[in-house]
Order: structure tokens, then C-alpha cells, then sequence
């Protein structure tokens, strides 16, 4: 069922936002986390002389394969998560108390 955010209640409207936040902020966290689990990870260890950064970014992938890459996601789901879905809440909020109209509005045919 569609619900259409100009006539829903201003509960569910703040209820469409946290979710809408919280589904964006796990896509976030979970595309980003292999990148930032090896930036990590390259910070903490020093390079071998010469080394450039591209040869040591291959190494710690192979070292931490697929699985290492996404270790420590479920922290970072909570917090990317719940800070995302309180920034649509508050913008929606905002927008709602200033009487802010329109917006994107996507169309399915």
C-alpha cells in the first residue's frame, strides 16, 4: 500500500522519515564498510620502504579477504544507521515547521 506523505499524520510522516533514514544510513554503512576497514588498517601499520600505497592496499585486502572486510559492520550499522535516520527526521521536521512544498517525487508507471 502507497501512503501519500502530504495527507498521512504528522506521526507517520516523522515515522516514513526514520525509516526512509534508517534504510539509507544501512546501505550506506554496508557499501562502505570494506573501504573503510583497510583505511583503517592501512593507518595503523607502517609500509615496508618502497612500498607504495597501491601494493600495500592489495595486501591487506588478500589478509582480510571478504568476510574481514565487513568485521566490526554491526556497530557501524547501529550508528550509521540510527545518525542517518535522525537527520531525515530532523529535516523532515524542519521542513514540515517552515512550510517547506515540494521535492523529488518519484513516479512509478
Amino acid at each position: 500500500k502507497r501512503v501519500d506523505k502530504s495527507t498521512a499524520s504528522p506521526g507517520l510522516q516523522t515515522t516514513i522519515n526514520l525509516g526512509s533514514g534508517l534504510i539509507a544510513g544501512f546501505a550506506a554503512a554496508i557499501v562502505s564498510q570494506p573501504a573503510d576497514t583497510m583505511l583503517s588498517k592501512i593507518n595503523k601499520t607502517k609500509g615496508l620502504p618502497g612500498e607504495s600505497t597501491t601494493s600495500r592496499l592489495i595486501k591487506i585486502a588478500k589478509e582480510l579477504g571478504l568476510r574481514g572486510s565487513y568485521s566490526g559492520i554491526g556497530a557501524r550499522l547501529f550508528m550509521v544507521g540510527t545518525i542517518t535516520a535522525g537527520q531525515f527526521a530532523i529535516y523532515g521536521d524542519i521542513k514540515k515547521a517552515i512550510g517547506a512544498t515540494g521535492g523529488v517525487e518519484i513516479a512509478t508507471k
